[in-house]
């Protein structure tokens, strides 16, 4: 009888671990958003910073080196990332979230689908794994590029909101809030970080589900 009381606890218990996880969960791992192909634009719980880079200067490396969490999303260029071995050394260091900024694509004209897998190829190179979020530059999305990333288990996302250095944005909890650094462009990243300091960002993850999960693909 006492053995059967036994089984019975620990049953319960295994029951109780698996249905209820706690808020801070790491156990997710690889996922999409969405159970067909589609394109993200905001989330549920609070407010996202995504950082897309394609160029950087000479406080950039510095920026990825003292930037403090809840860390931005880092969509990064192709192009980029091979031209910038030390920055990627120092976001693979610090384990800085990231994922893959792709070419324009259009929906009357879709993107030739061999150029954004060289660049998933070039990124998979350098972080040995695909990457989890994927944008273009121009935010828009044919149907075949959605397709072919949902395949990949890659997740679009698109912005709530574009910031471009001016007055801070009036935010409504959810939104992905989408900045750039590009080659033609003037934030500079002392106005990024007191950005950052003004505003209560959480990770994408947090914002879409509630809880933080792992952002690594197991293989």
């Amino acid at each position: 009888m006492m053995v059967r009381k036994t089984l019975i606890s620990l049953i319960f218990i295994v029951i109780l671990f698996v249905f209820i996880k706690p808020i801070n969960s790491t156990m997710i791992s690889v996922f999409n958003i969405a159970d067909a192909p589609a394109v993200v634009t905001k989330g549920h719980y609070g407010t996202s910073l995504i950082v897309e880079i394609s160029f950087s200067d000479e406080t950039l490396l510095d920026w990825l080196k003292t930037v403090k969490e809840p860390y931005p999303l880092l969509l990064l260029d192709a192009a980029w990332i091979e031209r910038s071995p030390e920055h990627i050394k120092v976001i693979q260091e610090r384990k800085l979230p990231t994922g893959l900024l792709g070419p324009e694509d259009l929906v009357d004209k879709p993107i030739d689908l061999a150029v954004v897998q060289k660049d998933i190829n070039t990124y998979e190179k350098h972080f040995q794994e695909t990457p989890l979020w994927f944008a273009t530059r121009n935010h828009q999305y044919s149907q075949d590029l959605q397709n072919n990333l949902f395949q990949q288990q890659m997740n679009i996302l698109s912005p709530s909101i574009i910031w471009k250095g001016e007055k801070t944005p009036k935010l409504q909890k959810g939104d992905f809030v989408f900045m750039s650094l590009h080659q033609n462009n003037k934030i500079s990243l002392k106005e990024l970080n007191t950005f950052l300091q003004q505003n209560k960002f959480m990770s994408i993850e947090e914002n879409i589900f509630g809880y933080k999960v792992q952002t690594k693909k197991s293989p």
